[in-house]
């Protein structure tokens, strides 16, 4: 049987090679580094309109050898750098493949390189053409090989009729694509001065680095009777660099002599790092091949004789390589505890996975779940490792019922089940379920506690006749500071009298901040006009019901305990609702509006029973007017500081009777008015 060669067609090169362009330059760009180039510019020249009229490589490297292009330009997928020994982080062009990678972004490229031989610097030219790859031009019908002076070693690649244009090159997945493909080796080659830019604009790689550290180490050489100083350089990268996660030794000049990764590859927790040591050991260092590992290899480097080599299997360098696995080790399990656990954590809330707490009783449970998540993820990250966002969800949900219950134990259990737990990271993990309870449970007493002694001062300022409170200075005071007492989650707009322009000013700038999507022209521009635009409401707040994407306003008035409520602060109130109602720029489209009237007491003219009872018919207690206008809701009610006493302990009373508390201890003592005021500001600055 005669054998046949195979040919290589133009379009068997052109469906091998990448369609990326980013890739694509990235191809040439590597060419140069592995032609020992220090220095790589990428250059184009555009018109007005963005359109490329030049687009050109330039590197420094050692050129292009003419008495080798029919092992390079001559051959396709395959390189003469396949057998040399090369590093992965240092050659990046052994597929024989990247010089057709113009194909995807160009009809041809144009190499114009200079080589040294024989102490003179010699110039020529190979030309490929898109539509005929399998052949290149060397130009030797052009005189091929040309003697040059006053000129360096490099190579400048052009490219025919660029597809691309100017918005390609600046835009910011470019940049951020090039910083990535070249982060390490930068800093690899960093104290050898080694760029890449593009358009005289230098690629930083820094802005990827998100933490670095220094360590010094002595190790003695019993070999040599002396100290081998290294010192070591951590990176931890903000992404996920093209590198695997390795260390690399490097002399004193800075020339990498041996890589190997570091064991942590396989672990993906976002741990994202390299390790950088240097030292003058590393001058004559000669790594052995492991026999283990096939595919390792081997590294030839010519010492004189006299030197005595260092290798792989050296005392200094396995003391070395267990310094420095210890280190990484300490390193990632800092930031899986302190950076990666709450990095998971703020991705599941913003995805949804985790629902946010609507009040402050939820913010216990909520804390403690996200001790637990960042705990377990500390103990084992393969737990969250992957997961799809429903798989997420269900396991986050798992893990708050069971949070609730009394067979918290159960988690490990099923989380043993999902990944094979070690003894240590049980005890672990029982240590992280049995501390966020203990938490959450002090978090809870400490919230109802501080309650209860607000609660408790409140009381003898409302109904303490003697105390003679002030509408404002002490019964206003106390409520903005209790606010809860309304409701949850509440947004104080204005508290401190000011006319309806001021208070709609103050809400539009805070609505601007916490509401996405309303807008934020000048809100005042245009007065309000209404002939009771200088009328001044007690307390003035909003807040945002994420679930059901509205606002929702509350506006409270206080009376002093010894004024009785009747028509006439009823009509007060009504005022305010009106103006509310009247004023655009109030009424947002997902805007609701309750208005609280407040006293101790009512009159005797029978007025606010009489308005509540005509308003039985929207089953809402203590309400005396509703309007409903395409949607939006306008409320007023009418209550008693009793009756708002007494939701606080219908709100509390599962809490307060399964924690015990000893009411007694927490009843406010007081002599005046200043003690009252004294037992909240105590009470709000323990939260």
């Amino acid at each position: 049987m005669a054998k046949n060669k195979v040919t290589v067609t133009d379009n068997s090169i052109k469906s091998g090679v990448t369609s990326d362009v980013n890739k694509a330059i990235c191809e040439y760009i590597w060419n140069g580094f592995d032609a020992h180039a220090k220095h790589i510019s990428v250059e184009y020249v555009a018109s007005e309109l963005g359109a490329i009229s030049s687009l050109v490589i330039k590197d420094d490297g050692d050129g292009i050898n003419r008495s080798t292009l029919s092992d390079t330009f001559g051959r396709y997928q395959d390189s003469v750098k396949k057998k040399s020994f090369q590093w992965s982080s240092q050659v990046k062009g052994n597929k024989g493949k990247g010089r057709y990678a113009f194909n995807c972004f160009a009809t041809g490229a144009e190499w114009v390189s200079v080589y040294k031989e024989n102490d003179k610097l010699l110039l020529h030219t190979i030309t490929i053409n898109g539509d005929d790859n399998d052949h290149y031009n060397d130009h030797a019908d052009d005189g091929g090989l040309k003697i040059v002076y006053g000129t360096n070693t490099g190579t400048e690649v052009k490219f025919f009729n660029v597809k691309l244009n100017s918005a390609f090159f600046e835009s910011k997945d470019f940049l951020s694509y090039l910083q990535k493909e070249f982060a390490v080796f930068l800093k690899l080659n960093e104290s050898r001065g080694y760029t890449l830019s593009v358009n005289g604009e230098y690629i930083d790689f820094n802005i990827f680095i998100a933490e670095t550290d220094i360590k010094d180490v002595s190790l003695y050489d019993k070999e040599l009777n002396v100290w081998q100083k290294f010192t070591l350089t951590f990176i931890r990268w903000h992404e996920k660099m093209k590198e695997n996660y390795c260390v690399y030794y490097l002399n004193d000049e800075g020339i990498e002599r041996y890589e190997e990764t570091t064991k942590l590859n396989k672990k993906d927790t976002g741990f994202h790092h390299s390790v950088y040591v240097s030292s003058s050991y590393f001058e004559y260092f000669s790594p052995l091949r492991d026999a283990n590992n096939k595919n390792e290899l081997q590294i030839s480097i010519d010492f004189p004789e006299s030197i005595v080599k260092k290798t792989n299997k050296d005392r200094v360098f396995k003391d070395l390589w267990k310094i420095i696995s210890d280190w990484l080790l300490d390193k990632q399990k800092v930031f899986i505890t302190d950076v990666g656990g709450i990095e998971l954590w703020n991705k599941y809330v913003k995805k949804g996975v985790v629902e946010e707490p609507k009040n402050e009783y939820e913010m216990p449970l909520y804390t403690e779940l996200k001790e637990t998540v960042i705990g377990i993820y500390s103990v084992q990250p393969r737990i969250f490792t992957n997961l799809e966002e429903d798989q997420a969800k269900a396991l986050i949900g798992c893990l708050q019922l069971l949070l609730q219950t009394n067979k918290r134990n159960d988690l490990l259990v099923i989380l043993d089940r999902i990944t094979k737990m070690t003894d240590e990271e049980r005890n672990k993990l029982a240590l992280i379920l049995e501390t966020t309870e203990l938490s959450r449970i002090t978090n809870t007493i400490d919230m109802l506690q501080g309650r209860l002694k607000v609660v408790s001062a409140l009381k003898a300022m409302v109904f303490d006749k003697s105390l003679n409170a002030y509408e404002v200075s002490d019964i206003q005071a106390m409520v903005s500071s209790a606010f809860w007492l309304f409701g949850e989650n509440y947004n104080i707009v204005t508290e401190a009298e000011p006319d309806f322009q001021q208070a709609l000013e103050s809400y539009l700038q805070k609505i601007n901040k916490e509401v996405k999507g309303i807008s934020k022209s000048k809100i005042n521009e245009v007065k309000i006009k209404h002939p009771d635009a200088n009328k001044e409401m007690d307390i003035f707040a909003f807040r945002q019901n994420k679930i059901s994407n509205t606002i929702e306003n509350i506006v409270v008035e206080l009376k002093r305990p010894n004024v009785k409520l009747g028509e006439i602060e009823v009509s007060q109130i009504k005022t305010y609702m009106s103006l509310i109602y009247s004023e655009p720029r109030f009424n947002s489209p997902d805007a609701s509006w309750t208005f609280i009237l407040i006293g101790n007491e009512f009159d005797s003219s029978g007025y606010i029973k009489r308005e509540m009872d005509t308003n039985k018919t929207w089953g809402k207690k203590n309400l005396i007017q509703h309007v409903d206008d395409f949607g939006q809701h306008y409320d007023i009610f009418v209550r008693t500081w009793s009756s708002i006493f007494d939701d606080f302990e219908l709100r509390h009373k599962y809490l307060l009777d399964r924690l015990e508390f000893k009411r007694n201890e927490l009843t406010a003592q007081y002599k005046s008015k200043q003690d009252l005021h004294r037992i909240v500001e105590k009470a709000n600055d323990n939260k």
